[in-house]
């Protein structure tokens, strides 16, 4: 993925998708704080009014279900500042259920909003980063993932494949961006961030009627469930404006020893857990490494383009 080094002043202009509450929030917040140019947007602007009247902020109605909603947010960018440097993919919820019985239209409109949505914007951004922008200023996409985008849990089927996908879409799109352009994707992938996301009774999460057959204290989505629910475990999550922070600060190129990194984890749970994910799959590679290679006697494929 793309990680050319670029530096953001004030003039910056951030266009941030699901900015009513928890992340999004806290990511317009840092940025309007640091001075830069701010397009915050959400499917009822009233709820952006913690931020300012002024020139520097617009507020816009998105609907990320909506790829007539996105161009019409995007042109209207341009048009009020001229330019876009930094997109902020966030908006999203999740549905918690037993697979077996979550409604299709369910769990399509949650891949409209987590993949879909994100997508659209992507392909709309890059002729604006690419066209609009001045030459070879290009533009940064972040990608808000998680780190249920590569460690799965009991009854967050479909909210994982849409993280899944809309990872390997970031860096498979990466690869074909062309290096003048200057145009750089990053992934974030945070743990458990102290938001209204995360909880059965929260805006962020929609818990689906259990099916009789899993709905028993010991199955893992029960105890999942029962865990969210558990009075005080948020404290122990990431701090949502320390996680904005670290975006920010990322993108600006606070961190010039650093390119900016393909993927950014935010949290101690993510990293540890994210690292057994990883360290489980490199032990079964090697477990069955050479029935795996004996199913290339001319030993594979080497692939162009190939992100390595």
């Amino acid at each position: 993925m793309s990680s050319t080094s670029t530096s953001l002043d004030p003039s910056a202009v951030w266009f941030i998708t699901g900015c009513s509450s928890g992340f999004g929030k806290a990511i317009a917040q840092t940025v309007y704080n640091a001075g830069h140019r701010v397009v915050a947007t959400a499917r009822n602007v009233n709820a952006l009014s913690y931020l300012s009247d002024e020139s520097k902020v617009l507020k816009l109605r998105l609907d990320v279900t909506s790829k007539d909603s996105i161009v019409k947010a995007i042109g209207t960018t341009v048009e009020t500042f001229g330019r876009l440097d930094v997109v902020v993919n966030n908006a999203g919820y999740t549905i918690m259920g037993d697979t077996e019985v979550i409604p299709e239209a369910e769990a399509r409109l949650l891949h409209e909003t987590l993949f879909w949505g994100p997508v659209f914007i992507m392909q709309e951004v890059v002729r604006v980063f690419r066209e609009v922008n001045p030459p070879n200023r290009g533009g940064t996409v972040v990608n808000i993932s998680s780190m249920g985008g590569s460690i799965t849990v009991a009854g967050n089927s479909f909210y994982h494949a849409g993280k899944f996908a809309l990872e390997g879409f970031t860096k498979s799109i990466a690869q074909e961006m062309k290096p003048e352009w200057n145009i750089r994707f990053m992934l974030v992938a945070p743990g458990g961030i102290r938001t209204n996301f995360a909880g059965t009774s929260t805006s962020g999460m929609k818990v689906l009627p259990r099916h009789p057959a899993y709905d028993t204290p010991s199955h893992p989505l029960s105890q999942m469930l029962n865990y969210l629910d558990m009075p005080g475990i948020q404290d122990t999550w990431g701090d949502p404006y320390i996680c904005a922070r670290l975006l920010f600060d990322a993108v600006v190129g606070k961190y010039n020893d650093r390119p900016l990194p393909p993927r950014l984890l935010m949290g101690a749970d993510a990293v540890r857990l994210v690292k057994q994910d990883l360290n489980k799959s490199l032990q079964e590679i090697e477990a069955w490494r050479n029935e795996s290679e004996s199913c290339s006697p001319n030993g594979g494929a080497d692939l162009p383009g190939v992100d390595k």
